[in-house]
C-alpha cells in the first residue's frame, strides 16, 4: 500500500492534469467560438501567453519581491510555475493557430518559446531525479567546494605515495602512469555527458592487483590510495550533475526574460498592425 504522502501526491498530480486538461479544453472551444465570430481570438490567446509567462517569470524573482514574498507556499509556486508552463504549450499552438510561423520575428519568438519550454521540461525532469542520485552518490557536497578539495585529494595522493616510497616504487610508478592524470586534471568530456564510475572501479581494481608486490604496511597505503580515487570520483560526479543544474538554470532564465521581452513587443506591434487592420 502507498504511503500517505505518495498517495497525496498521486492524487494532486492527477487534480493538476485533469484542471490543466479542462482549462484547454474550455480555451480551445472559446477560441473556436471566436474564430467562427470572425474576432481575432489571437488577442486572447496572445495576453494569456504573456501574462503566463509574467506568472512563471515571478517564480524566480518571489522572493526579492516584497509583496509576494509571503504569498503562498514554497510548494504551491512550484506546482503553478510546472502547469502554467505545461499549459503553454497548448496556448501556444492554439495562438500560431497550429501552424509554423514564417515570419523572422515570428520565428525567432518561437525559436525562443520552444528553448524555454523544453529546458523548463527538462529542468522539470533532472530536478525530480538528480538529488536522489547524488544524495545516494555520497551525500551533500557543495558544488563551490569541489575545486579545493579535488586540489587537496591531489596533494593527499602525493604525499602517501612519498611516504610509500621509502619502501618501495611500486606505487610511485603506478601514480605516474595511472594515477596522476585521474587526480590532478579534469574529466573527458565523455564524464560530462555520462557520468559513471567504470574509471573508479577499474583504478581501484588495478590497486588491488598491486597487492602482491607489497607488505602489509604499503597494502594500507594502497586501500588509502583506493579511498582517494573513490572520493574524487564522487566529487567528479556532484560536479558534473550539479553544473548540469546551473548551466540548465542560466539557459532557462536567460532565454525566459529574452521571450518575455520580444512578447511585449510582439504585443505592441499585433496591436499597431492587426488591431488596425480589423
Amino acid at each position: 500500500m502507498p504511503s500517505k504522502p505518495t498517495a497525496y501526491l498521486t492524487r494532486r498530480r492527477i487534480r493538476n492534469c485533469v484542471l490543466l486538461v479542462l482549462a484547454l479544453s474550455l480555451l480551445a472551444f472559446v477560441v473556436h467560438v471566436l474564430n467562427q465570430s470572425l474576432w481575432h481570438s489571437v488577442f486572447l490567446t496572445g495576453y494569456l501567453l504573456l501574462g503566463s509567462f509574467f506568472v512563471l517569470t515571478l517564480f524566480g524573482m518571489r522572493k526579492r519581491l516584497s509583496f509576494i514574498a509571503n504569498v503562498g507556499t514554497a510548494s504551491f509556486w512550484m506546482q503553478l510555475h510546472i502547469y502554467v508552463g505545461l499549459a503553454t504549450f497548448g496556448m501556444f499552438a492554439m495562438h500560431v493557430r497550429w501552424r509554423i510561423p514564417d515570419g523572422i520575428f515570428e520565428g525567432t519568438l518561437t525559436v525562443l518559446f520552444l528553448i524555454v519550454a523544453i529546458s523548463g521540461v527538462y529542468g522539470l525532469l533532472i530536478s525530480r531525479t538528480y538529488p536522489s542520485k547524488l544524495t545516494s552518490w555520497g551525500g551533500e557536497v557543495v558544488f563551490e567546494e569541489i575545486p579545493r578539495l579535488r586540489v587537496q585529494l591531489a596533494a593527499k595522493a602525493r604525499q602517501l605515495v612519498l611516504q610509500a616510497s621509502e619502501t618501495t616504487d611500486v606505487l610511485g610508478q603506478f601514480y605516474v602512469n595511472r594515477l596522476a592524470e585521474f587526480l590532478e586534471n579534469p574529466r573527458s568530456w565523455g564524464f560530462w555527458v555520462n557520468p559513471n564510475g567504470r574509471l573508479k572501479r577499474k583504478l581501484v581494481a588495478e590497486i588491488g592487483d598491486l597487492d602482491r608486490y607489497l607488505t602489509t604496511d604499503q597494502r594500507q597505503l594502497g586501500q588509502e590510495l583506493s579511498k582517494i580515487v573513490e572520493q574524487r570520483d564522487r566529487l567528479d560526479y556532484h560536479r558534473a550533475l550539479q553544473g548540469r543544474l546551473k548551466v540548465w538554470l542560466f539557459v532557462h532564465i536567460g532565454f525566459t526574460y529574452s521571450l518575455l521581452l520580444l512578447s511585449l513587443v510582439h504585443a505592441v506591434m499585433a496591436h499597431a498592425f492587426l488591431g488596425a487592420a480589423g
